[in-house]
């Protein structure tokens, strides 16, 4: 499973709101207050609130687009009757999406390394060109592991 960065949208309290709702458009469609119609804007999804002040993306709000790119976010408060403020806007980058994983890999032994370059040769090799190294508790009890860490036959 990826590592996906989730985003948190804040805001301060309005001591007369009972809700909020939070708004948002991707890309160009900047949300304009002038013409804002709250739910009925066309190109907006919206999401209540209530009881607190944030909004953790994508875990709260599933419906959040999960395309990259820019995307404005709107703000309002509401009351106990209805009444809903203008909004505060914020715009952000969400990206919602890991790259791939490197199509390529892999593990080499590399040729001993000179002690005049000032870094420490490499354990030597067993048959086979493997490299055996032990956690504290394997080179304690085990003596095969512990002559190979130690370079011994």
């Amino acid at each position: 499973m990826p590592l996906i960065h989730k985003r948190r949208i804040w805001w301060e309290p309005v001591p007369e709101a009972t809700r909020y709702v939070i708004y948002v458009s991707k890309g160009e469609k900047i949300i304009d207050p002038a013409n804002f119609s709250w739910e009925n804007t066309p190109g907006i999804i919206s999401k209540q609130v209530i009881g607190k002040t944030e909004l953790v993306i994508p875990d709260e709000w599933p419906e959040f687009p999960s395309k990259p790119g820019i995307y404005h976010i709107a703000i309002t408060s509401k009351d106990d009757v209805g009444n809903q403020s203008e909004p505060f806007l914020l715009s952000g980058v969400f990206k919602f999406l890991a790259p791939p994983s490197p199509s390529k890999a892999g593990i080499e032994n590399l040729p001993p390394v000179r002690p005049e370059s000032g870094v420490l040769p490499q354990p030597p090799m067993r048959p086979g060109g493997e490299i055996i190294r032990g956690g504290l508790e394997e080179v304690k009890n085990n003596k095969e592991v512990q002559n190979a860490f130690l370079g011994r036959e």
